[in-house]
């Protein structure tokens, strides 16, 4: 029997929580987690099972951009191969970034990111969303520069996850991201826990639901570290 690749390492969910009510961008439809059957109530019949109806979109929550969302020649969610979404990752500590900042080609060449690498930034910006401040989607959060995302692009960064809501929330630059059907990162936004992972290599599992011709999709991302990391 093969050796458990797992079994010397911690598991850590890194995705937020999702309930009625649940924060939300100002444009965005409202999060509905509804009881739509409960165990012994009666309307006519007693109802037998229990049941949750959902109703939010596919970028409410800890969640994937696939490039369609912002480009209509993009790759579709169901159109990227399941294997992208995983892999070793980089835990990048940005908490000196605050409101008003960007990130920039020299943060990355700072900490070391080599052409290739999959990182996850952590800010501490998830703070504001349990309990929820308006803070947490403040449009002028720390995000990327047009130099960061060229650089991102340039260096083939093949996953990108971040605690904060966008790469680039006034949508000037976040569209380059998405400009190659080939060369583009993953993008995984509203991750949380990063500051139990900060500054070490961990593996990333974060697989989407499986959307035909999606667009994004919330998910439930989750990381092994290494015991003697």
């Amino acid at each position: 029997m093969k050796e458990d690749m797992f079994k010397n390492m911690t598991l850590i969910d890194l995705s937020v929580p999702i309930y009625n009510d649940a924060p939300i961008w100002s444009a965005e439809p409202r999060c509905i987690v509804h009881n739509w059957f409960i165990i012994g109530r009666n309307r006519g019949q007693e109802e037998r099972i229990n049941m949750k109806y959902f109703c939010m979109s596919g970028h409410q929550g800890t969640h994937i951009d696939a490039p369609y969302h912002l480009n209509n020649e993009g790759v579709k969610l169901d159109e990227i191969p399941l294997n992208r979404f995983m892999g070793w990752c980089k835990v990048l500590d940005f908490t000196d970034k605050k409101l008003g900042d960007h990130y920039n080609p020299d943060d990355f060449i700072k900490k070391n990111v080599q052409k290739g690498d999959n990182i996850l930034i952590h800010t501490g910006w998830d703070k504001f969303f349990d309990p929820f401040d308006e803070k947490y989607f403040n449009m002028d959060h720390p995000h990327f520069s047009e130099d960061a995302i060229n650089w991102i692009l340039d260096n083939k960064i093949g996953i990108l996850g971040m605690d904060t809501p966008s790469t680039d929330p006034a949508l000037i630059d976040h569209p380059k991201i998405f400009k190659n059907r080939e060369d583009f990162p993953i993008v995984i936004e509203l991750l949380t826990n990063l500051d139990k992972i900060v500054d070490k290599e961990v593996y990333l599992i974060a697989l989407p639901i499986n959307v035909k011709e999606g667009d994004g999709s919330w998910i439930r991302a989750v990381c092994f570290v290494p015991n003697d990391s």
